[in-house]
């Protein structure tokens, strides 16, 4: 028999939810496992996210023992940038069986539905400034910073139960050590030529981080409000990102780009800290995860480009071709030497202009993400 039981404020619930990944994906290579103190945190009044939004914990138990788990939540922030009352669900995880993935879902539902909210989507997990959408290929390597790993027959459990596709997301990976084409080279000159005097890109300043951030966030808020998904960040979010990445980021690595003096565009791309996690499959740091911590860089071999976005009155200048040329050429002369391919994620199916650049690297889009959403007929 299928229990599923809401965990909200429940100690022990909670511990089941945290909990699961851990003993599902215990045998699986490629599962990086979070850090058992951040997801703690993460779930916590101390995730700024909570202070606008309403989240509803739920595990299922069948014969006593914890087998799936979700989030059923609404965001204030989404739905007054929407003009809308759109409900979501993350942090699915369940065992390979229809009846907990259904009883799961089911709970989900009616916790929206008594929101007066007609239509669920997701995984969302809280919002497209963290993880989204379930793995449908490239199950043969781990998944990078801040995105997603999920068992690959989540995507069938929820079909089932009639939902369907809302929209798919790319991942492209680059070789550093592979010569640039021809034509990016050609094209990223012809710009720098075309701008001459006109611009200049910065690194992160981290002895003005607050005000380096207050920039970031405005040109971010303005570039990606027309994209699907977007959501606002507040100062609060974007500040406890900070926190959370200043103990790896790399300042060097994070741009803003600056035309006529104006603030314009920016790149953040981060050193892969999934290289040391995915080494602490507890998720512990006691006894021996912490010393992996402190050891870290020399296990990094991965990047991520996380954001990019250019503020619309700057765009079809090719400032976006500046920038990627700049942390090309970065990381050949300021990376690690073991820092050997870049994953550019995430990126919409339909955003034709990203793909065609990134075709121009050579890159290979090689992990697909499938966001679902179901209308519940109110």
């Amino acid at each position: 028999m299928v229990i599923v039981k809401q965990i909200n404020g429940d100690k022990k619930g909670m511990k089941d939810f945290l909990d699961l990944p851990y003993s599902l994906y215990k045998n699986d290579k490629h599962w990086c496992p979070p850090l058992r103190l951040e997801r703690k945190e993460f779930f916590s009044h101390k995730n700024p996210f909570m202070k606008h939004s309403e989240v509803g914990f739920f595990v299922a138990y069948k014969d006593n023992q914890p087998v799936g788990r979700v989030t059923a939540h609404r965001d204030d922030v989404y739905d007054k940038f929407y003009q809308t009352r759109q409900g979501f669900f993350g942090f699915y995880e369940s065992i390979e069986d229809d009846k907990v993935s259904g009883e799961l879902m089911n709970s989900c539902e009616n916790w929206i539905k008594s929101r007066r909210m007609d239509s669920l989507m997701g995984p969302f997990n809280f919002t497209t400034n963290h993880e989204v959408g379930f793995l449908i290929k490239g199950f043969e390597s781990p998944p990078v910073i801040m995105m997603p790993y999920t068992k690959p027959y989540y995507p069938d459990q929820l079909y089932k139960q009639g939902y369907k596709k809302e929209k798919e997301l790319l991942a492209f990976w680059v070789d550093r050590n592979t010569e640039k084409p021809e034509l990016f080279t050609v094209m990223a000159k012809r710009v720098a030529k075309e701008l001459e005097g006109t611009y200049e890109i910065r690194t992160l300043n981290m002895a003005k981080l607050k005000s380096e951030l207050k920039i970031i966030l405005d040109i971010y808020n303005e570039a990606w409000n027309k994209n699907w998904g977007f959501v606002p960040m507040t100062e609060e979010e974007i500040d406890a990102m900070a926190h959370q990445l200043k103990h790896f980021a790399l300042p060097d690595f994070i741009y803003t780009l600056y035309k006529d003096e104006e603030p314009a565009a920016f790149l953040l791309a981060l050193p892969d800290i999934n290289n040391v996690l995915i080494q602490i499959k507890s998720g512990k740091l006691f006894p021996t995860g912490i010393f992996k911590l402190l050891f870290s860089q020399k296990y990094i071999k991965t990047g991520r480009v996380l954001l990019m976005g250019v503020k619309s009155q700057f765009r079809h200048q090719g400032l976006d071709f500046l920038l990627y040329n700049r942390l090309i050429e970065d990381s050949i002369t300021k990376a690690p030497k073991q820092v050997k391919n870049m994953e550019f994620s995430w990126i919409l199916e339909d955003n034709h202009v990203m793909i065609n650049i990134l075709k121009t690297l050579n890159a290979d889009p090689y992990k697909r993400y499938l966001i679902l959403k179901k209308s519940l007929g109110q």
